[in-house]
C-alpha cells in the first residue's frame, strides 16, 4: 500500500546526511530497498502515467513508465529484486489493479496499498461493498464484513509472515474509526472521531510493536502498541509550528521513529526516541513542500520525499532527501 539534521544531544548526536534529489512530476508514492529509495512519480503521459525513480538521495535513475489511460492510483514496494509497483486500471465496477508483472491482483473502488513479502505481493483496497479486501495471486479475501452500513478506505499496510496488516479508516453515519486490521493487529482503535470525519495516518513498525502516525484537523498524534490482538494503544501528541497540510509519514529505525508533516507550507521532521523528542525544520521553500511520504530500508537508511510547487509556477516537482 510508504527523515534529520542535528535532532539528538549529548550522547545521541548524529550528523545527518545532507543529500537531496530533484524528481520531475508531483510525488505519488514511495519505497526503500537496500541503500536506495524508489519513488513513484506522476507524468503528463496518457497512456503510461506515472514513472518509477530509483535515488539514493542524490543522483536520480529513471526506472520506466507505467500505468495505461485512465489510470488514477499507483503504488511502489520494495522486492527482493528491486522496486515492485501496482496501477489501478479503469474496470466496469471501479479499479483493476496490475502489478508490475501484468497479474491482476484484484479490482476495487479505490486507491491501492502494495506490500511485499518476498515473493508474495499483496495489494490492499476497498471493495465495491465497501469492505477492506486483500488480493494476491489467485485469490482474494475480505479483512472486514460490515460494509456498506460502514465504508472502509485502506490507507497504509505493512506485510508479516501471516499476511498484512492494513491501516484502516472505517466510518459510519455516527463514528469514524482508524483501526489496524489483519492478523496481529490490536482490536482497540487507534483513534476515533464523531461522524464523517477525516483521519489521515501512516504505519511502520519494529520487531515488536506497531506505530501509527495521524492527524485529526490540526493535531498531529503518535500512537504505539505491541504488535498483538489484546494490545492497547499508547499516544503522544506531538508539537506542531502551525497549519497541517495533509497526512504525515512515519519511519522506525532502531529505538527511533520519524514522523515527517507538512506545517505552514513546510516539511517538518520530528523524532521520538530515548532521548526525547525533537522537531527540526527541513524546508523553506518558496512556496508550498506539501505531502511527504517516509520510507525505511533493510539499512537502517531513512527517506524523507514531497511534492513543491513553487511560487509563480504552475508546474509541480517533487524533492527526495536522505534524512538517515
Amino acid at each position: 500500500m510508504r527523515r534529520l539534521p542535528l535532532l539528538f544531544l549529548a550522547a545521541v548526536l548524529v550528523p545527518a546526511p545532507a543529500e537531496a534529489a530533484r524528481l520531475p512530476g508531483p510525488l505519488v508514492a514511495l519505497a526503500a530497498g537496500p541503500g536506495t529509495a524508489y519513488a513513484v512519480v506522476a507524468t503528463r503521459s496518457r497512456t503510461a502515467p506515472f514513472r518509477v525513480l530509483r535515488s539514493g538521495g542524490r543522483r536520480v535513475t529513471a526506472l520506466g513508465a507505467f500505468g495505461s489511460r485512465g489510470a488514477r492510483f499507483a503504488d511502489v514496494a520494495a522486492g527482493p529484486a528491486g522496486p515492485v509497483t501496482v496501477f489501478g486500471r479503469p474496470a466496469s465496477s471501479g479499479f483493476a489493479y496490475l502489478s508490475s508483472d501484468g497479474v491482476q491482483l484484484g479490482e476495487g473502488t479505490g486507491p491501492p496499498v502494495l506490500t511485499v513479502a518476498g515473493d508474495a505481493r499483496h495489494v490492499s483496497y476497498p471493495d465495491e461493498d465497501g469492505n477492506v479486501a486483500v488480493g494476491e495471486y489467485g485469490s482474494v479475501r475480505t479483512l472486514s464484513g460490515d460494509g456498506p452500513l460502514v465504508r472502509h478506505s485502506p490507507i497504509d499496510a505493512l506485510d508479516g509472515a501471516a499476511g498484512p496488516l492494513v491501516l484502516d479508516v472505517a466510518q459510519s453515519a455516527r463514528r469514524t474509526e482508524l483501526r489496524v486490521i489483519g492478523p496481529g493487529g490490536p482490536r482497540d482503535a487507534v483513534a476515533a472521531t464523531r461522524g464523517r470525519g477525516e483521519i489521515e495516518a501512516t504505519i511502520a513498525r519494529d520487531d515488536t510493536h506497531l506505530f501509527v502516525a495521524y492527524r485529526i484537523g490540526n493535531r498531529l498524534t503518535l500512537a504505539a502498541a505491541r504488535a498483538t490482538l489484546g494490545a492497547r494503544w499508547s499516544r503522544k501528541r506531538l508539537r506542531v509550528k502551525g497549519d497541517l497540510n495533509g497526512a504525515p509519514a512515519i519511519a522506525r529505525v532502531g529505538l527511533r521513529t520519524f514522523v515527517a508533516s507538512s506545517q505552514r507550507r513546510s516539511i517538518y521532521l520530528t523524532t521520538a526516541g530515548p532521548s526525547g523528542t525533537f522537531t527540526d525544520r527541513l524546508t523553506r521553500p518558496r512556496g508550498s513542500d506539501l505531502a511527504p511520504l517516509a520510507a525505511s530500508g533493510p539499512d537502517g537508511r531513512v527517506y524523507v520525499a514531497w511534492t513543491r510547487r513553487t511560487n509563480g509556477s504552475k508546474r509541480r516537482t517533487a524533492v527526495l532527501r536522505r534524512v538517515l
